[in-house]
């Protein structure tokens, strides 16, 4: 989890090392160890298996292919997972501490990169947006969806020592620079669930108004990026995404309207291309995608965009039955999350879910480790009652 954000190579290098690791355990205690396949963990090999029959309709055989490489994490990681005992609820903590301390590494360094670029260039920009995490040539949503799980657990924590409260504001600050909107509004959503699950009346002021502080800091840090933002958003032409015939090389794009054009592309290619059962196959959209924004003569930027919508995405390429294989795996998410009351289960729920109406999170290296490996580990995770404020003691 924590080598997600320096590339992909590291990570599926520490993939292989865990996977082997966990064949080892299995072969030294094969005898005590009895394989065990929950439901839930069944269900994104399932998805897997379903994205592997796309082959025999795929309309583009070498990209699908591709896919099946890429893709073949939903089906490793939940094996790997069963070969292996549940995990504590201290080791899960353990876990998420040791990913926060990584991320906090990381959040370091892009202030540190956005300072320097900042006494070259004298631009406020460098702080904000894909800008602060040019360094590592990432991408602001993900990073943006990688700190928030790491905020959340922070802000779980029932005793914060002085440095974690600091982490806690430092989070704060980089997710409102980083300025991904639909995370934001994530964010405000799990202040409110957290508020009321520790129940307002029971915290005392000074905890009340270092939260009010910690969140003035951070807006006012960020006000003025964020809110150009969304006033860039107020440009969206919501009727004119929807039916204009040509668009041309300079017409204005906002983050809405290319989602909302995107969705305009799907509901032709259902209607034209009779797609809504099979869909084209696993990652064969690209053709028929870059084909249609040149009709609409769109920026060539456009032209290799993916749907930014993982349920559109899915939809396109697998159908409506790869489409609700992944519905039937995020509400098996969110119910076990509700079951296990666990704050940081139920954001990572949240987030997921949330996100995937913005960008599709599967099909990129990086949101289908980070999914797949956080799902697993939730499903995993041994989650009783805790007997004390720590919030680490097992019954």
């Amino acid at each position: 989890l924590s080598l997600l954000l320096i590339g992909f190579a590291p990570s599926s290098i520490a993939i292989g090392v865990f996977c082997a690791f966990s064949l080892r355990y299995f072969f030294l205690n094969k005898k005590k160890v009895t394989i065990r396949f929950d439901f839930g963990l069944l269900l994104p090999i399932l998805l897997y298996l379903y994205f592997l029959s796309t082959y025999l309709w795929s309309v583009d055989i070498e990209q699908t292919f591709k896919g099946f490489e890429r893709m073949i994490i939903l089906a490793l990681v939940p094996i790997t997972f069963c070969l292996i005992p549940k995990v504590s609820y201290r080791n899960y903590r353990i876990v998420l501490n040791i990913f926060t301390w990584g991320n906090a590494v990381f959040g370091i360094l892009f202030i540190c990169s956005a300072l320097y670029n900042f006494v070259k260039t004298q631009s406020i920009s460098v702080f904000t947006y894909h800008d602060l995490v040019s360094i590592l040539d990432l991408n602001a949503v993900y990073v943006t969806l990688i700190f928030s799980i790491s905020f959340f657990y922070l802000l779980s924590l029932k005793e914060k020592k002085i440095i974690k409260k600091v982490l806690l504001v430092f989070f704060l600050v980089l997710i409102i620079l980083l300025s991904s909107k639909i995370i934001i509004l994530v964010l405000l959503i799990g202040m409110l669930i957290f508020l009321f699950k520790r129940k307002v009346y029971s915290l005392n002021k000074k905890k009340i108004i270092t939260g009010i502080l910690a969140i003035i800091i951070g807006i006012s840090i960020s006000s003025i990026t964020l809110y150009e933002r969304f006033r860039i958003e107020q440009n969206t032409k919501f009727s004119e995404i929807l039916n204009k015939k040509t668009f041309g090389k300079v017409y204005y794009w906002t983050g809405s309207s290319i989602r909302l054009f995107q969705l305009r592309i799907l509901k032709e290619q259902i209607e034209e291309e009779s797609i809504i059962f099979k869909g084209f196959g696993l990652f064969a959209s690209k053709k028929n995608l870059e084909k249609r924004h040149k009709y609409y003569d769109t920026y060539h930027t456009f032209h290799s965009y993916n749907y930014h919508n993982q349920y559109a995405q899915i939809l396109s390429e697998t159908g409506i039955i790869g489409l609700m294989i992944l519905l039937i795996i995020l509400g098996f998410l969110i119910k076990k999350a509700i079951k296990s009351k666990d704050y940081n289960f139920i954001m990572f729920s949240i987030l997921i879910i949330t996100i995937f109406f913005t960008e599709s999170v599967l099909w990129r290296q990086r949101g289908l480790f980070l999914f797949t490996i956080l799902y697993c580990l939730y499903l995993r995770v041994l989650f009783l009652e805790v007997t004390n404020d720590r919030g680490i003691d097992l019954k």
